[in-house]
């Protein structure tokens, strides 16, 4: 029973950690992908233009990886675009609700007094 507890309780502080960088990991694993994946279409490309030198199928390789690159670039660019605007509604929200808090707190008495005359006050 205790060995459950244990494992559960390991298992749950892993996802927290992993829960809180899923974003940043995920990415990384995409560069990995994209890196390996371009690495081995231009081993693909030169063992190509190896065996047909005069051939323009070699042109379809780079364009191909260039409209790639263009949709992987493309999509970090609106990630952290997305990502930098949503920190800044965040921001804005929070300013927002101090501010109504601010103003609750200034509608606020701190005191009966302020209700009383001062002739009321004086007894």
């Amino acid at each position: 029973m205790i060995k459950w507890f244990t494992k559960q309780f390991f298992y749950g502080r892993i996802f927290l950690w992993f829960k809180e960088r899923t974003e940043g990991l995920l990415f990384v694993i995409v560069l990995i992908f994209l890196i390996s994946y371009f690495h081995s279409e231009y081993l693909d490309y030169i063992e190509f233009k190896t065996k047909a030198p005069e051939s323009n199928i070699g042109l379809s390789f780079i364009i191909k990886n260039f409209l790639i690159g263009i949709i992987a670039l493309g999509y970090m660019y609106f990630y952290f675009v997305i990502k930098k605007t949503k920190d800044q509604i965040i921001r804005k929200e929070e300013t927002t609700q101090t501010k109504n808090e601010l103003e609750k707190n200034k509608e606020m008495v701190t005191s009966l007094d302020e209700f009383l005359n001062e002739d009321e006050l004086k007894k």
